[in-house]
């Protein structure tokens, strides 16, 4: 196990992971709007559907970054310490 590589590099996964999502959820979120019919979330046509829509791309966003850290972990396991 290499607990250091878990300590050392935790912060930087979840970020990557938490970042990528919000900006590529966003960005599709967008797109979607622009169509007749969404596909990704509801048409935003007042306050509360764009509140969810947000909620819905930072639910994701942490969603991702909690996996990132799934990740980190089993790579802590499989690793060996130097």
């Amino acid at each position: 196990m290499n607990i250091s590589l878990f300590k050392r590099k935790w912060r930087m996964f979840y970020k990557r992971a938490f970042i990528t999502t919000f900006i590529i959820l966003t960005f599709v979120t967008l797109i979607d709007q622009s169509l007749a019919n969404p596909i990704f979330a509801r048409k935003i046509i007042d306050t509360s559907t764009f509140i969810f829509a947000l909620l819905n791309i930072f639910y994701f966003s942490v969603g991702s970054g909690l996996v990132a850290i799934i990740a980190l972990i089993l790579l802590t396991i499989a690793t060996k310490e130097n």
